[in-house]
C-alpha cells in the first residue's frame, strides 16, 4: 500500500513539474516580425529537428504578448532556427493597438534553450 501511495505521489509531482518546464516559460525567440498588410506575425525559434507550428501558443494579457512552447523538441539534431507564421487573430493581437513582447530575444541558437 505504501509503495502505491509513494508511486502515486511521485507521479502527481512529476505532472505538476512537467507543464511548467515547457508550457509556463516564455520561449526564447531568435526573431519576430509583424506584417500589417497580411495581418500576420512570424516567430523564429530554435529547433532540434522536431519543432512544429502547433507546438506554440500565444497569450495576450492586457497589452503584453507572450509566446509559449506547448511541447518540448526532443530531437537531437544540430540546433537551428525555424520560422512559423500565424495570423494576428490567432495570436490574439489587435493590429491597431500597441503591445509589449514578454519573450527574450537571443541571437545564438546554440544557447537559446539554456535556462
Amino acid at each position: 500500500m505504501k509503495k502505491i501511495l509513494r508511486t502515486s505521489i511521485a507521479f502527481m509531482l512529476l505532472m505538476l513539474i512537467m507543464p511548467k518546464a515547457y508550457c509556463g516559460d516564455p520561449e526564447n525567440l531568435l526573431a519576430v516580425s509583424l506584417n500589417y498588410d497580411k495581418q500576420e506575425i512570424t516567430i523564429t525559434v530554435v529547433t532540434g529537428g522536431c519543432t512544429q507550428k502547433d507546438d506554440f501558443r500565444f497569450e495576450m494579457k492586457n497589452d503584453t504578448l507572450t509566446v509559449l512552447r506547448k511541447k518540448k523538441d526532443a530531437c537531437k539534431m544540430l540546433e537551428s532556427g525555424v520560422s512559423f507564421t500565424y495570423s494576428l487573430k490567432e495570436a490574439g493581437i489587435d493590429p491597431n493597438k500597441p503591445f509589449l513582447l514578454l519573450n527574450k530575444l537571443i541571437a545564438n541558437p546554440f544557447i537559446a534553450n539554456i535556462r
